[in-house]
């Protein structure tokens, strides 16, 4: 996990206040769980990884937006609205990611758009790291990203988008040229902790 938590595309964010998502409560709640299962946080270099985001349902003029954790906050057990930004719009072939609140954008938020323009039944997309699922992603031979794709590009998105197509209702993807990493996406947080629970229990995705 050398390079997680490095904004990698072209970030055009301005200062706003808190986005706001009836669930977000539900969604933040969720996270504060996935950091003390350890898959969510900070590496020693003080680095974070993990995220998470949920859809913005609304009209065709937000067609494409989510709310998702800000940039370099894996550190903190516990965030707030301010910890959130609005990804407003994301052009993948020009790899550019425009976001609007207190904080930018986290650095996978390029793969979240990816997921949800792949999927239009995704309301929520989380991005996690663990050694031992990882593991048993790969072993199980779930669905995979190319190797040759890294973390926060264009060729990542891409990979993942293609993934997606192919199972919109829900899944787990391992990130295998980013170690350790994987995505799910589901299309709410209930659903999204089932997701979670099925995995802890071996669950390997066709």
């Amino acid at each position: 996990m050398q390079d997680e938590g490095y904004i990698k595309y072209s970030c055009v964010h301005s200062a706003g206040p808190a986005p706001e998502h009836p669930s977000w409560q539900e969604l933040n709640d969720l996270r504060t769980d996935l950091v003390k299962a350890g898959l969510i946080g900070v590496l020693e270099n003080g680095v974070s990884y993990g995220n998470v985001s949920l859809r913005v349902a609304g009209e065709d003029e937000t067609a494409g937006q989510f709310v998702v954790s800000a940039t370099s906050t894996g550190h903190l057990a516990e965030l707030g609205p301010q910890h959130y930004c609005l990804v407003t719009d994301c052009d993948i072939d020009a790899n550019t990611v425009r976001s609007r609140g207190p904080m930018q954008a986290s650095s996978e938020s390029m793969t979240h758009a990816a997921v949800y323009a792949a999927s239009p039944e995704t309301g929520c997309v989380i991005h996690l790291h663990h050694a031992g699922l990882f593991g048993q992603l790969i072993e199980g031979q779930a669905p995979a990203t190319a190797p040759e794709a890294a973390f926060g590009t264009p060729a990542m998105a891409r990979s993942v988008e293609e993934l997606v197509r192919r199972h919109p209702a829900d899944g787990i993807i391992a990130m295998t040229g980013h170690p350790d990493g994987f995505i799910l996406y589901a299309p709410n947080v209930a659903h999204m902790r089932d997701l979670l629970y099925m995995l802890s229990q071996g669950y390997i995705p066709c």
